[in-house]
C-alpha cells in the first residue's frame, strides 16, 4: 500500500480539526503583563484548556532552557495534566511537520518572555503561526503569553524601539504580530517601566483602544471581547474612539480631545464593545 507524505497527512489533519471546530468562533486569550504570573490567571487558563494538552513555546527567550520548564512548572501547579515546552529556533523548525503535529495536538498553547521581533522573526508567516491561529479563530483553544510573549498577540505589535519621553508621530516603532488581538494594542511591565508615552502615542496615532497591563497583573480576554483583570497591579485602559482630533497646523506632535481613561483592578472586567467597565 502506498502511504502518503508526512506532509499529507499532517496537512489533513489541520484542515479536519478546522472543520470539527469551525463553528465555535473565537477562544480565550491570556495576556501577562511580566514578572510574576497571578495565578488565579494561570488556573482560569487551565480551566478553559478543559483537561486537553498545554504547549509551552519558547521562541521569544535568550534562555529556552529555562523559562520552558520554568512555565511548564507553574501550569502543572495550576491543575494542567499534559503540559509539555517547544522551542522553535527559526522558520524551517516552525515549518517542520513535527512542529504542526504539536500545536494540531494543543488545546492552549502559551508564550514565554523575551524579545518579541525575535518569536515573529522565527514564527512570522510559517505554518507554524497558521496553525496558531486556527487554534484560537477557529477551533477555541485558549492562547496567551507574558511579556514579549504577550506583546506578539495583537495585531499592531510594539517593538519596544522609539523614544519614551515625547509624544510625536511615527516615532514608536510597531511591526505585525500574530494578529489575535485586533480591537487593541496591547502594552506590559506598563506602569513599573513607565510606558505610558509609548501607548497614548499609539492609541491617538492609531485610533485604536489601548491596554497598559503592569507587571504580575494579567488579562484574560474572552469571545465577547470583555477582558476579566486578575493580579497585583493595574490595567489602564485608553479608548480613543470617541475623542476628537482638534484642527492643527501640520506637526509631528500628537494632540486628541476627550480620550477616555479607565483604571483597572483585580476582578473588574471591562467590555470593549461598549467601552466600560462591567
Amino acid at each position: 500500500m502506498r502511504q502518503r507524505p508526512a506532509f499529507a497527512i499532517v496537512l489533513g489533519l489541520l484542515v479536519a480539526t478546522s472543520s470539527a471546530f469551525a463553528k465555535d468562533g473565537r477562544g480565550w486569550l491570556l495576556v501577562v503583563g511580566g514578572g510574576s504570573r497571578p495565578r488565579p490567571a494561570i488556573e482560569e487558563f487551565v480551566r478553559l484548556c478543559k483537561g486537553g494538552p498545554i504547549l509551552v513555546i519558547t521562541s521569544a527567550s535568550a534562555s529556552p532552557e529555562e523559562s520552558g520548564p520554568a512555565a511548564v512548572r507553574q501550569f502543572q501547579e495550576a491543575g494542567g495534566q499534559q503540559v509539555s515546552w517547544l522551542h522553535i529556533a527559526g522558520p524551517d523548525t516552525a515549518n517542520a511537520d513535527t512542529t504542526i503535529a504539536r500545536i494540531i495536538q494543543a488545546r492552549g498553547v502559551f508564550f514565554t518572555g523575551g524579545v518579541q521581533t525575535r518569536f515573529m522573526e522565527r514564527i512570522g508567516g510559517t505554518r507554524a503561526e497558521a496553525a496558531l491561529r486556527v487554534l484560537y479563530l477557529e477551533r477555541q483553544g485558549v492562547i496567551g503569553g507574558t511579556s514579549a510573549g504577550a506583546a506578539v498577540l495583537s495585531e499592531v505589535m510594539i517593538t519596544g524601539d522609539g523614544d519614551l519621553g515625547k509624544l510625536e508621530r511615527n516615532n514608536i516603532v510597531t511591526a505585525r504580530g500574530l494578529g489575535l488581538l485586533t480591537t487593541c494594542i496591547v502594552d506590559q511591565h506598563f506602569v513599573a517601566r513607565q510606558r505610558n508615552n509609548r501607548l497614548l502615542s499609539l492609541v491617538i496615532e492609531k485610533r485604536l483602544v489601548g491596554v497598559g497591563i503592569d507587571e504580575s497583573t494579567a488579562i484574560v480576554y474572552y469571545p465577547n471581547d470583555t477582558f476579566r483583570v486578575y493580579g497585583e497591579g493595574s490595567v489602564l485602559v485608553y479608548d480613543p474612539r470617541k475623542a476628537l482630533v482638534p484642527q492643527a497646523p501640520p506637526s509631528k506632535r500628537l494632540t486628541m480631545e476627550g480620550i477616555r481613561l479607565s483604571v483597572l483592578k483585580d476582578g473588574q472586567v471591562f467590555d470593549l464593545r461598549r467601552g466600560r467597565v462591567r
